[in-house]
């Protein structure tokens, strides 16, 4: 029996109060499992896909209302999203969900152009289609004309009944790379995404920042911290300037501003270590500068 609209809604909401618990890795993290992962540590693999198992729903939603049910965008997502996390290569400097994107965009797109046809072929169809316009670009070129049903047909061994057959239907593949538009400016795949969402990269970005200064707030004293929220409306109302802030103290314009000073300096020290910490130290390859590795995937 199929599952009602509430049933699937239901599991979909477990699903992602499920993937909602786990949190997001710091960059020194993300080195240390995809080093982990090429180890062949499975414990790893598990827990770099299953912290960015959010964007893939951020992705998924881009691509909601296209011929394939939503659960479904997600499972072909998250095996792009595992495909990325065996692949991945810290050393090249590129943030993981950086170069995941691409890899469950991919597998989403796929499984779009597979089973979202408004009238699905199958694909043994397809396979006699191909067979048949391939015989015919060849007897082109050798012919220098369009070739005849009765050529087509002697070429492939096939009746010309049988070649009339499967061309009837006017099959015609068409990738996602294909230019559409009166000025051929755009492919097809460009037109699937949904604009209107938010980029999963910019999400991930505006959330680590979040992170980061939260963190490094923690390490202000309380007036400083409070001085830092109220002036850049860090807590939810509007800026506030300098003799606001010092009303609503009870301190001078002036020590609001010095206050401000002192927090910034602290924090832009915080903010500098960290950058220092998180920078991969730079150590000569053991084979010598001129060895050559072969190219990793």
């Amino acid at each position: 029996m199929e599952p009602t609209q509430n049933e699937r809604s239901s599991v979909l909401s477990r699903y992602f109060a499920e993937i909602r618990e786990y949190p997001l890795l710091t960059k020194e993290e993300e080195i240390s499992l995809a080093r982990h992962v090429r180890q062949g540590r499975r414990g790893a693999l598990n827990e770099l896909i299953e912290s960015n198992l959010s964007f893939v729903v951020k992705v998924a939603s881009e691509y909601r209302n296209l011929g394939l049910p939503f659960e479904d965008l997600l499972n072909e997502g998250n095996i792009g999203l595992i495909e990325a996390a065996r692949r991945y290569d810290a050393s090249k400097g590129t943030k993981f969900i950086t170069y995941a994107i691409w890899w469950i965009r991919k597998s989403i797109l796929k499984a779009l152009s597979e089973h979202s046809n408004l009238v699905r072929v199958p694909s043994y169809q397809m396979k006699k289609v191909r067979e048949i316009r391939d015989a015919e670009k060849s007897l082109r070129r050798d012919l220098g004309r369009t070739p005849k049903r009765e050529e087509i047909s002697e070429k492939l061994s096939k009746t010309v009944s049988k070649i009339d057959q499967v061309l009837q239907f006017h099959l015609r593949e068409i990738s996602l790379d294909e230019r559409i538009g009166k000025d051929r400016d755009r492919s097809i795949s460009d037109c699937l995404e949904d604009v209107a969402c938010s980029s999963p990269e910019d999400d991930l970005i505006r959330r680590e920042a979040s992170v980061l200064v939260g963190d490094a707030m923690s390490h202000l004293t309380e007036q400083e911290r409070a001085v830092i929220l109220s002036r850049f409306g860090m807590a939810g109302g509007p800026p506030l300037t300098l003799k606001e802030i010092g009303q609503h103290m009870g301190i001078s314009r002036e020590r609001v501003r010095q206050i401000e000073c002192q927090a910034k300096s602290r924090l832009r020290k915080i903010f500098a270590k960290r950058r220092l910490v998180a920078a991969p130290s730079k150590r000569p390859h053991p084979a010598g500068p001129g060895a050559k590795t072969a190219p990793r995937g």
